[in-house]
């Protein structure tokens, strides 16, 4: 029979065996044919069987083999795969979700995923998973074995199962802090660039406000004194009723004279005098009349002088003159002068007149900064009545609770890591806002305020430093430095013998700041002082290092830990660079920790690693901030830690 009539036949067979079957007839089986023809039948069938068995067996091992590879791709897969039954927990999971959670994998397996997603956002990821497949991811933050936190993008996908309770839903996390951060990075550095722009006006006012002037007597140069120059005056008042001849009167001030004075001595301070008196005559005409008034203030009637181009003319010669170097004492020394102007023509009758406006002229140009000139305005009047108000209220700043404290980190520059913080007074004034210290520290000196500011600034800082401990439980060292305004090398051992019984808490290291002006006084004559720097067991951090000319004996006597780089010369780096250099290694020699201040740019801060310095603070990192905004930046605090790293 051919093969292709094989299938009929056999189907032919199999009706009439049915048919028989249901009418009660027994098979015959002796019927040879029909017993043949169901043997073979029977035969092809077992073939059948076997081959599908075969083949059978053959899918199953193919399935496995394709099983096998897809479970080592999902294993290996540099995205971390989560898969998750009805219930929320874990079934199964790849090596790159057991190295973004860091746990094993017996850890994981059937625990529910949300408990590692943060509190606050467990809600959504409910709602993200009840929705099932999500066509984007969603930004979560999930919680490691040690309690780090990581940013990452999430996405569902669900994976029907044979029925509604083996359906599984599989989670893919990337981890994405690194781009978190970067972010973060560089908004900080948009915001950084920002306040440059607008505080940079203030950074140079804060750069130059350093004018000590001391007074002298007039013997010293034969120049007119104060009362000499009054009858000038005088004379030229009479002259311009008579004649209308109009004159200007200048005022000169020698900006950071007292610093002058106090490095190279009296003497020192004579010659710097004398050298200027000179100068001051070399560039005027005989009819003009200079004046010393007291001190290192001069003065300079100039006749016929009608209009602010003739005066700027003046101005113009007098800093040529007197930015010439001058030697004094081995010493080589730039000189700058403040000048206060006043054109004067109608509507003065006394010479006391004349120098008390001119003198507000002065000092305005004197609170510009170095080397400016000012002139005088009417308006400048209520500006020194305002500084009269301000003055009475500085009496009552403590009883009204108007002074606050805020801090600047000190960064570690090997790991940009916060190693300190700097307090720094304000007076938050009802009516002129937030202060500092320059606007009211020079009057509260003046007024003998002084003293009680600081002691207030380290009670205050006392209370803080505790407050932080309490929060962050931390055991890393921290520097506090405390600015206080002490004259002398007594009052600091006034001042940290007080801050010793305040007791600060460990880990806190709390050392007293204060400006290389102070190193200058004398110490000898009073052995006391010394004395009681040591028996207070504080440190002292010496602020504006470089800006005098300090004895390398006394602070090997004293008890300095660090010295700080004056931000003037961190500003001019790459031109100071070697004498920076110089001063690092002497600081260094002598065991002490060098501090850069001012630290603005990138560049300043990899000059400065470069040469040595160990610490630095400024805008780079952080402005002096309130204590609210300052417990991010502090190591192991309980909050997350604020990075201060750039890109």
């Amino acid at each position: 029979m051919p093969d292709d009539e094989l299938p009929s036949h056999y189907e032919r067979l199999r009706r009439q065996a049915e048919h028989q079957l249901r009418r009660g007839v027994q098979p015959r089986l002796h019927d040879a044919a029909v017993a043949e023809d169901l043997s073979y039948e029977l035969q092809v069938y077992r073939v059948e069987l076997d081959l599908q068995q075969e083949t059978l067996q053959l899918t199953a091992t193919e399935l496995e083999v394709e099983r096998e590879h897809y479970q080592a791709l999902y294993e290996h897969a540099p995205v971390a795969y989560f898969s998750l039954d009805p219930q929320g927990e874990i079934v199964d999971v790849n090596l790159a979700g057991l190295k973004l959670l860091q746990f094993q994998r017996r850890q994981l397996l059937l625990r529910r995923f949300s408990q590692f997603i943060v509190p606050p956002q467990r809600g959504a990821f409910a709602a993200l998973l009840h929705e099932g497949s999500s066509a984007s991811p969603h930004l979560f933050t999930v919680t490691r074995w040690n309690g780090e936190q990581v940013e990452v993008q999430l996405q569902v996908f669900t994976l029907p199962g044979i029925t509604p309770e083996r359906t599984q839903c599989l989670l893919t996390l990337t981890d994405i802090t690194p781009l978190v951060q970067a972010q973060a990075q560089l908004a900080q550095l948009n915001v950084t660039l920002e306040d440059r722009v607008t505080e940079g006006t203030r950074h140079l006012r804060e750069l130059n406000v350093r004018l000590h002037h001391q007074a002298l007597h007039d013997y010293l140069t034969g120049l007119p004194n104060r009362a000499g120059f009054a009858e000038e005056l005088q004379r030229a008042l009479v002259y311009l009723r008579q004649d209308q001849q109009a004159f200007a009167v200048l005022f000169c001030d020698i900006d950071r004279f007292k610093a002058i004075n106090d490095a190279l001595g009296h003497s020192g301070g004579d010659e710097v005098l004398i050298e200027l008196s000179r100068r001051l005559q070399a560039v005027t005409r005989p009819t003009d009349q200079i004046a010393r008034l007291g001190g290192d203030e001069f003065a300079m009637l100039l006749h016929d002088v009608t209009d602010l181009p003739m005066v700027s003319a003046v101005i113009a010669r007098l800093e040529a003159a007197v930015q010439a170097p001058c030697s004094v004492a081995g010493h080589e020394l730039y000189l700058n002068l403040s000048t206060g102007v006043l054109l004067v023509n109608e509507g003065y009758e006394q010479p006391e007149e004349i120098m008390r406006d001119v003198d507000l002229a002065l000092y305005q140009a004197k609170q510009a900064g170095r080397a400016m000139s000012r002139v005088f305005q009417p308006a400048m009047r209520d500006v020194s009545k305002d500084r009269l108000g301000l003055e009475a209220q500085l009496h009552h700043v403590l009883e009204r609770e108007e002074l606050v404290v805020h801090y600047q980190p000190v960064v570690s520059l090997a790991t940009r890591q916060v190693v300190g913080l700097e307090a720094l007074v304000r007076w938050q004034h009802p009516q002129r806002g937030l202060l500092l210290p320059e606007a009211f520290i020079p009057l509260a000196e003046e007024h003998h305020l002084v003293g009680a500011i600081d002691r207030w600034v380290l009670q205050e800082v006392g209370r803080q430093v505790a407050r932080w401990q309490r929060q962050r439980r931390g055991t890393q060292k921290l520097w506090m430095n405390v600015n206080v305004s002490a004259q002398d090398l007594t009052q600091v051992a006034a001042v940290t013998a007080h801050l010793r019984a305040l007791a600060f808490p460990a880990p806190w290291q709390v050392m007293v700041e204060l400006t290389e002006r102070v190193l200058m006084h004398r110490t000898d004559a009073d052995p006391s002082a010394l004395e009681g720097l040591r028996q207070a067991q504080v440190q002292l951090v010496v602020d504006d290092f470089g800006m005098g000319f300090s004895s390398l004996s006394r602070l090997h006597r004293l008890p300095v830990s660090v010295l700080k780089v004056d931000r003037s010369f961190v500003a001019a780096l790459e031109e100071d660079i070697e004498l920076v250099r110089a001063m690092v290694s002497m600081g260094r020699a002598l065991g002490m920790v060098m501090v850069a201040e001012g630290i603005e740019t990138e560049a300043q801060y990899h000059r400065l690693v470069e040469i040595g310095v160990e610490a630095g603070q400024g805008w780079l990192f952080a402005p002096a901030l309130p204590a609210d905004q300052v417990n991010a930046y502090l190591p192991h605090s309980r909050k997350r830690r604020r990075s201060i790293d750039r890109p």
